[in-house]
């Protein structure tokens, strides 16, 4: 599979979208609403850039590639870019909190 800008958009908005479901799962960590949207769109933008051609490489136990269809590819970059949003939102979070409480 090749790199291509729809894909990156793909992972951008589904990052933003993940950071704000994690956001609304783990109330502790909540840090605002502008700043869960820039963190999800920026852990979509690296992840879509950098991790959108290894997202969709599917290997067969013999090793030889296997082609994934539309449908897999647009699943796995959406999956792959809300996870990263999550991700990043849940750390920045936890380390907003933790420098919060102090020593």
């Amino acid at each position: 599979m090749e790199w291509t800008f729809a894909n990156l958009i793909i992972q951008i908005v589904a990052g933003l979208i993940g950071s704000h479901i994690a956001a609304a799962a783990a109330h502790e960590h909540r840090f605002g609403f502008w700043r869960h949207s820039l963190v999800g769109l920026l852990s979509g933008a690296v992840g879509g850039f950098f991790l959108q051609k290894y997202a969709s490489t599917v290997v067969t136990a013999s090793g030889s590639l296997n082609e994934p269809t539309h449908v897999q590819i647009i699943a796995s970059q959406v999956l792959t870019g809300a996870v990263l949003g999550a991700i990043a939102m849940m750390t920045i979070g936890l380390i907003i909190n933790e420098r919060s409480k102090g020593d």
